[in-house]
């Protein structure tokens, strides 16, 4: 049980980091480039509601397919776990830098 439990943390750890660089790239991304913003907004009524939908399909569509292929030992999903972390703290602080960094700008 404990080798297919680490499988599947392994899988939807990788799949939470593809799902956490999408919604970093897109949050820049949007601001950036206004015609995505908008095609978000038109699509699903609001750019977070887009990004969102968006990033749990990644997230859940990875997280099962990847079970398969993953590795089930502890190491690679304690391993896994630690990316995790490290890509979300990264994630967080290109969002804060950027949007710093354009307050920064305009003021």
């Amino acid at each position: 049980m404990d080798n297919k439990r680490n499988k599947i943390i392994s899988s939807f750890g990788i799949a939470a980091v593809v799902a956490i660089a999408f919604i970093v790239f897109a949050t820049i991304f949007g601001e950036l480039y206004g015609p995505f913003k908008d095609w978000l907004k038109e699509t699903f009524n609001h750019h977070w509601i887009g990004k969102g939908v968006i990033a749990i399909v990644i997230f859940y569509l990875l997280g099962f397919l990847g079970i398969c292929k993953m590795s089930d030992s502890e190491k690679a999903m304690t391993r896994m776990l630690n990316i995790v972390f490290w890509i979300a703290l990264l994630g967080a602080l290109s969002i804060t830098g950027f949007y710093l960094y354009e307050y920064l700008i305009h003021v």
